[in-house]
């Protein structure tokens, strides 16, 4: 194949696919001994398949001269070797690298001290066998949230995956293990710097969500909930690319949550890699909504919100 055919159907650019396929080689030979007819290079690429289209494993086994259970196994074992890079792709930001993206985001839109943007998404999937109606999200379908926090350049620093659909955003968030970093300020957050998020979240010092529009906005209330806004643009984009991307995250029709929360997991590990590759230029405008965060918008969010925290906002609100 051409380079171009190639991504069109890998996702990947081949060089991006040949340095992906040495960091996790070894672990696949590792585990070929059951589906020894499958080469790591092969198991690379049906899975990429898998993830790039919503084509059933039947029909990729035919297409690479598979059976339906060899497809099973390999791109589990497969998905399994992408995880495992989690830790070194998907990670939070160093002291040197936080005050780049600070200024980056500074630059953007002038909203000043913002260490990445938050967001959520749901992640369609078939009914589940036990409990499902609490999967069933505001929208009528069943899912899985995936809350994702962003640089502005559209890398995660942080991803967590698994909870029901009928979750609120901002239950989800208190379940999340970047809830309780946000209380060692000094370690993940430098110099008085934040996270961004939309009013489906909790108002803090670490967490900065827009005014509540009553029709009464004072005109730096205004102006901060644009900035905010207009910064915060990146992680919505970041997840329309991740979709647009690997289109199995538009609907997994598998019953075990725990392999797509895993898959969903090696699916933004790989937006990463692709990243740090250059290998970008995978969008579409019916793509760059989320559809995860709630419209809600009232200040009663704000449960845990503090006099500085709300001090914090209307300093900044002034500055702008």
């Amino acid at each position: 194949m051409q380079d171009y055919d190639f991504k069109t159907h890998f996702r990947l650019h081949r060089s991006t696919f040949d340095l992906l396929l040495g960091k996790i080689n070894i672990k696949l030979q590792n585990q070929t001994r059951p589906t020894s007819r499958c080469s790591p290079n092969k198991m690379l690429l049906i899975t990429l398949w898998i993830l790039a289209t919503p084509e059933s494993y039947r029909s990729v086994g035919c297409r690479f001269g598979v059976c339906k259970k060899t497809v099973f196994k390999v791109i589990r074992r497969t998905i399994d070797a992408i995880y495992e890079m989690a830790s070194t792709t998907i990670k939070w930001p160093g002291a040197t690298e936080a005050q780049n993206i600070i200024s980056a985001n500074s630059s953007t839109a002038g909203f000043p001290g913002v260490l990445g943007a938050i967001d959520g998404t749901h992640i369609p999937i078939r009914t589940p066998q036990h409990s499902s109606g609490t999967y069933i999200n505001r929208k009528g379908f069943h899912s899985l949230q995936l809350q994702v926090v962003c640089q502005h350049n559209l890398k995660f620093t942080d991803c967590y995956v698994g909870q029901p659909g009928s979750m609120h955003d901002a239950r989800v968030f208190r379940h999340s293990e970047i809830c309780t970093d946000l209380q060692n300020s000094t370690l993940f957050f430098p110099e008085d710097s934040h996270l961004i998020g939309d009013a489906a979240y909790p108002l803090s010092d670490r967490l900065l969500t827009p005014y509540r529009d009553t029709g009464n906005l004072t005109r730096y209330q205004v102006r901060y909930n644009f900035k905010l806004s207009s910064t915060r643009m990146s992680v919505e984009r970041a997840i329309g690319i991740l979709k647009c991307r690997f289109r199995r995250l538009r609907f997994f029709d598998s019953p075990d949550l725990a392999f797509i929360s895993k898959s969903v997991i090696a699916a933004c590990t790989l937006h990463n890699f692709c990243i740090d590759e250059n290998d970008l230029h995978f969008e579409n405008s019916e793509e760059l909504s989320s559809g995860g965060a709630a419209t809600i918008n009232s200040e009663n969010n704000i449960y845990n919100s503090t006099v500085t925290a709300r001090a914090k906002r209307d300093r900044i609100a002034r500055l702008l």
